[in-house]
């Protein structure tokens, strides 16, 4: 019997526990996470954007500290490392191969907050909190016989089964075979 080898495409976000990121780096995130929501705050309030920006659209306005900017960029590679990382160690030995599409950092992301919700900083302050990560990959499964449907299913819970107990959170949004 020929074995199969099936790609399947995944769209995986997590959110890392707090204390795994504070572990690994100087700067405490959630003070940088709760100064950049400050600022950011105030930004909006002062120019009436009725928004709040994303972060590069500060790093060309300078409408925040820079050095805070820098001190989110430092954290979020720290964090990138440490997800990466935990992808790999967990799946390497449930997939013959896995490749990186990409590892994004909701933080980056315009936030979802909107001026005038009643509680507007502690809402920013999580979302700048570099703990959310959407990571897309493609994953190598060997298969005995050709299934699209059941390689899904399987890489989705796959994923979910090796990864629960590493985060604080976990959803596979997108498993679709390539």
């Amino acid at each position: 019997m020929a074995l199969h080898f099936a790609k399947v495409a995944l769209t995986v976000n997590v959110t890392l526990p707090a204390q795994s990121l504070e572990q690994h780096i100087a700067a405490t995130p959630a003070v940088v996470a709760s100064e950049l929501a400050q600022q950011v705050y105030e930004y909006e309030k002062q120019h009436n954007l009725g928004y709040y920006p994303a972060i590069d659209y500060f790093e060309n306005n300078q409408g925040i500290e820079q050095e805070l900017i820098s001190a989110l960029k430092s954290i979020a590679w720290v964090a990138y490392g440490m997800v990466r990382s935990e992808f790999q160690a967990r799946l390497r030995p449930v997939f013959s191969a896995l490749q990186f599409e990409s590892i994004q950092a909701h933080a980056f992301a315009l936030p979802s907050v909107r001026p005038g919700n009643a509680n507007v900083l502690n809402e920013l302050t999580n979302h700048y909190n570099l703990s959310d990560f959407k990571i897309s990959l493609i994953a190598t499964i060997i298969q005995r016989k050709e299934d699209t449907e059941a390689v899904e299913k399987m890489a989705e819970s796959m994923v979910y089964r090796w990864l629960k107990e590493h985060f604080k959170s976990i959803k596979v949004t997108s498993a679709r075979a390539i």
